[in-house]
């Protein structure tokens, strides 16, 4: 049963399942609405709800005064076909939900642990020289990127990730657009630091 369907939903499938199987054949009258609803433990309306239902889809035929009458195993067979797929897709999206709700969780602990990675000192634990710079609105070739401004060729840095609105991007596109507020991890001596520095921030 999935998360969202009603009791008299389910008690009409496990019926139609029931027909499926054989257990109960075209013809057959069910029993009566009081000893349905003492086995599935529910109410007398339940069981109404769960025999309208299989009435409207041409499961069975409620005669008035005589009963409950099975009269299409077809029709129980499509129902149950149908509500297996409902689930499965239900079942699917859920999954995915969930999947997608790690996947961020896991991408927030790998953007932390790099940043804390990138934040610590060269002596410590990274064995490179790298550096941070970040970008205000009077700085030169705001607005350009790392493409255009030919990043490479003028400082021979490498920028191993830009952060900006408290996310961290790792090996960021060269054709992301550099923004006020941005910081720039960049891997790279004091020469590299310099003309980055250079590059963007005006004498």
């Amino acid at each position: 049963m999935t998360q969202k369907e009603a009791r008299y939903q389910s008690i009409a499938y496990e019926i139609a399942k029931r027909i499926v199987a054989n257990r109960i054949k075209e013809g057959d009258k069910l029993r009566g609405r009081s000893v349905l609803a003492g086995e599935f433990e529910v109410s007398s309306e339940t069981i109404r709800k769960a025999m309208r239902l299989l009435e409207n889809l041409g499961v069975v035929e409620v005669k008035q005064r005589s009963g409950i009458y099975v009269i299409s195993q077809n029709a129980a067979e499509i129902y149950v076909d149908q509500h297996r797929k409902q689930s499965e897709s239900h079942r699917l999206f859920v999954d995915t939900m969930n999947l997608l709700k790690e996947s961020s969780k896991v991408q927030n602990m790998l953007e932390s642990h790099i940043k804390k990675l990138l934040e610590t000192s060269k002596n410590d634990v990274f064995p490179f020289d790298f550096f941070t710079i970040k970008l205000n609105s009077g700085d030169q070739n705001i607005n350009e990127n790392l493409k255009t401004m030919a990043f490479w060729q003028q400082t021979h840095g490498l920028v191993l990730a830009v952060e900006a609105d408290g996310h961290l991007y790792q090996a960021p596109n060269p054709k992301m657009t550099l923004t006020p507020g941005m910081t720039l991890y960049v891997l790279g001596d004091e020469e590299v630091k310099k003309k980055t520095f250079s590059l963007f921030k005006s004498s």
